[in-house]
């Protein structure tokens, strides 16, 4: 079996910056990006200042909360890997996967 690590709630361009450049770096670096209720949430001009800084070994992940097509639309054209949906039915799941041609991350 092998480990996988993720940093979720990267929101500073300096700590994401050591992260992708560690010698050992996580495989999944997660951004929380639309449930400003979380002290780790990025709004969208920072996240796309943010995703300037190159992954290198790391997959991008964008952790969405029952995300609507707004936002969706939002981040499509960003650099993401994969989502991680949270709060979604499964029907939505699939349309989501679909529609945005995202791998999704399962925890």
């Amino acid at each position: 079996m092998t480990l996988k690590s993720k940093i979720c709630g990267v929101s500073d361009s300096k700590v994401l910056n050591f992260i992708v450049n560690h010698n050992y770096p996580p495989q999944f670096v997660g951004f929380i990006i639309n449930y400003p209720k979380s002290k780790r949430y990025v709004d969208i001009k920072k996240l796309k200042e943010l995703m300037k800084v190159e992954k290198k070994n790391s997959f991008y992940v964008a952790v969405l909360v029952n995300p609507n097509q707004d936002i969706l639309e939002k981040i499509n054209k960003l650099p993401f890997d994969y989502y991680q949906l949270y709060d979604c039915e499964p029907n939505k799941i699939k349309s989501i996967k679909e529609k945005n041609r995202r791998r999704l991350l399962l925890l």
